[in-house]
């Protein structure tokens, strides 16, 4: 018969210690990492988030997707793990690797996470280089276009959203210099000292100005702007004011002996702000209108004036060319001078004061 083994009281004691210590040491990982689970981490993240000794720092704040996806990265950086739970997680391509380089060149949460929603894989080299401070006061305007970020920092003139729209428009350059061209046609297709036609372009459903509307036979715009044109005119008239279609459409040729005529009546600094070269000008679109009135040979002293100023964005007409706007339009103020737009546009540009340069550039330059 065997004898049976009998633990002395201090081996029992000890024992009983170890095994203790055993089970809860199993008992409060799986506890903790239970606990994360619960938080919405992935269960071998949370293992690693406690072999990494990050359980407190994780366990008190929101869920973060970052911290879930990464944790076991070689690029997560501990030291970063505070500003990784308050950063907005993309799937992007080199995402961690990207934040880390913007967290050491100090970039705050609030900028990292502008950045990533607003900016392409591309662009983010550029913030790489050196710490950009007021990055996201650019990012912040809503015009804000990536390719034209570098003439933005070169142009700035104190006001960041002033800064985007200008530069949008064109004014950082030279006249005629890096111009937009376009064939194709549109209601609201910006032609200007910036942005000309070519060759090619052809302007659809040209008609004639009705006879009671016009100076003469040789007027003609878009079928559209047309229509809206005689409708304002005979509404004009019957509140006892006269508007003519003075000048409409003019093709590139046309619009060379334009040139031509005033270069040499007044010279060169002349048409730099009255006269556009060909292919630059407004009237090439058959949406534009010179208009004269009946009872004045001014057109800026008329009551005409008056009335297409306070009633011409009813028909859909903006004044093309304000005095205010000199500076933006690159041409100097003519009061006799009208763009078809269509109502929406007109009213919007007549109720917010700007003038066309600045409405495409802000709506529909995208």
């Amino acid at each position: 018969m065997k004898k049976r083994l009998v633990l002395k009281l201090p081996f029992r004691i000890l024992f009983s210690v170890i095994a203790i210590i055993v089970i809860v040491t199993a008992y409060f990982p799986i506890r903790s990492v239970f606990k994360l689970v619960n938080h919405d981490y992935n269960f071998f993240s949370s293992v690693e988030i406690y072999r990494r000794d990050l359980y407190e720092e994780v366990i008190d704040k929101e869920y973060s997707e970052i911290v879930d996806k990464y944790i076991k990265d070689d690029n997560f950086k501990k030291e970063n793990l505070d500003m990784y739970m308050d950063i907005d997680y993309y799937d992007r391509k080199n995402f961690l690797t990207n934040i880390n380089k913007l967290i050491d060149l100090k970039y705050t949460i609030d900028d990292i996470n502008l950045i990533n929603s607003k900016v392409s894989d591309e662009f983010y080299s550029k913030l790489f280089d050196e710490y950009v401070y007021d990055i996201s006061k650019y990012l912040n305007v809503d015009y804000f276009k990536e390719k034209n970020f570098d003439r933005y920092k070169a142009y700035f003139n104190g006001n960041y959203e002033k800064t985007v729209l200008y530069v949008n428009i064109g004014l950082d350059k030279d006249y005629y210099t890096d111009t937009n061209m376009t064939s194709e046609f549109s209601n609201t297709i910006l032609v200007n000292k910036y942005n000309g036609i070519t060759e090619d372009f052809v302007v659809p459903d040209l008609v004639q100005i009705a006879s009671d509307c016009s100076v003469d036979d040789e007027e003609y715009m878009t079928k559209e702007a047309a229509t809206a044109f005689e409708k304002m005119c005979r509404d004009a008239q019957k509140e006892g004011y006269d508007i003519l279609a003075n000048s409409t459409y003019r093709d590139i040729e046309a619009q060379q002996r334009t040139w031509d005529l005033y270069l040499g009546l007044y010279g060169q600094s002349y048409n730099d702000k009255y006269v556009t070269k060909p292919g630059y000008s407004e009237h090439h679109t058959g949406l534009s209108v010179d208009i004269k009135s009946k009872n004045a040979n001014i057109f800026k002293s008329s009551k005409e004036y008056k009335w297409m100023l306070e009633n011409g964005h009813k028909y859909g007409f903006i004044h093309r060319y304000p005095e205010s706007k000199v500076d933006i339009t690159g041409i100097a103020s003519e009061s006799w001078h009208f763009r078809y737009v269509g109502k929406e546009i007109a009213t919007y540009i007549y109720e917010n004061n700007l003038c066309y340069e600045e409405y495409y550039a802000m709506f529909l330059d995208k």
